[in-house]
């Protein structure tokens, strides 16, 4: 008898809905370019029942300074790429609150949107950059019950609380690993499959 190694992997999983604040984290076998290894902050629940949210872990070659040419101080911000739907929208995640103009809190600490010109001088007077502002091309989107749909096969963990302090440090697969450590005892089978499994 054969057994899938997704199944033994997965069969202790909790599935669920997730909602405004909830941290997706992509089982560790999925092979999409963009989701592979990632942890997406899901940012609203419309009423229809669909699900917007940011990658929060892949970051870009890009700099502010690329979309700025002239805004030599934007080169000190780097660019994630937020998800594979209208990358010619971008979106802010900080720390900041109130300090950067009008936001909405997504979890305590997060927020997302600013004001551009409050944004502008605190680069420029030299405010830290990592775990504060993290600026992203794109977004992810579900249409309605796709999301809980893929949650209950298996493709998300979800931590339905997750550590505020480092949403906004790291990326990669550090920061994969250190999001699925999070997760829970049930989890800790999705640490053992290598990046690449062909080479197990």
């Amino acid at each position: 008898m054969m057994i899938d190694l997704k199944d033994l992997l997965f069969s202790n999983v909790p599935t669920g809905t997730p909602h405004m604040g909830s941290l997706l984290i992509s089982e560790p076998l999925m092979e999409d370019s963009y989701f592979s290894r990632s942890a997406i902050l899901v940012l609203d629940e419309p009423e229809d029942g669909g699900h917007f949210g940011l990658i929060l872990n892949k970051p870009t070659e890009m700099t502010l300074q690329d979309l700025m040419p002239e805004w030599e101080a934007g080169r000190r911000v780097r660019i994630y790429c937020g998800g594979p739907v209208d990358m010619n929208r971008m979106f802010l995640l900080h720390t900041l609150g109130e300090k950067l103009g009008s936001n909405t809190e997504v979890l305590p600490g997060i927020y997302v949107g600013a004001d551009l010109d409050k944004i502008i001088e605190y680069v420029e007077e030299g405010g830290e950059i990592d775990g504060k502002i993290r600026f992203f091309l794109g977004y992810c989107g579900w249409s309605p019950g796709q999301l809980s749909g893929e949650i209950n096969g298996k493709t998300w963990g979800v931590n339905v609380l997750p550590q505020c302090d480092n949403l906004l440090k790291g990326d990669g697969n550090e920061y994969w690993n250190r999001e699925v450590r999070d997760l829970g005892e049930e989890y800790r089978g999705w640490l053992v499959v290598p990046t690449d499994p062909s080479l197990n």
